[in-house]
């Protein structure tokens, strides 16, 4: 949260409010970690495995240049 913070002082807008998939992906990685938590998978475990799947979403988007669809404003 950091960035959004600095960006928002900065009046700037944050990469988790754009199109990519940032956030979307780290989300993807904690809801797995949670599940695999509840099957009492290892910690090391985990981690390897939840930010694996991160870095995988994270390079298939960056590779097929795959965006989140914006919403419009109504004027």
């Amino acid at each position: 949260m950091g960035g959004v913070i600095r960006d928002t002082l900065t009046n700037k807008k944050s990469v988790i409010f754009s199109k990519e998939v940032y956030a979307t992906a780290c989300l993807a990685g904690a809801i797995l970690y949670l599940i695999l938590e509840s099957f009492s998978v290892s910690r090391f475990g985990n981690f390897l495995v939840s930010s694996s799947l991160i870095v995988m979403i994270r390079i298939v988007v960056i590779r097929f240049k795959i965006e989140l669809p914006s919403l419009r404003g109504k004027n």
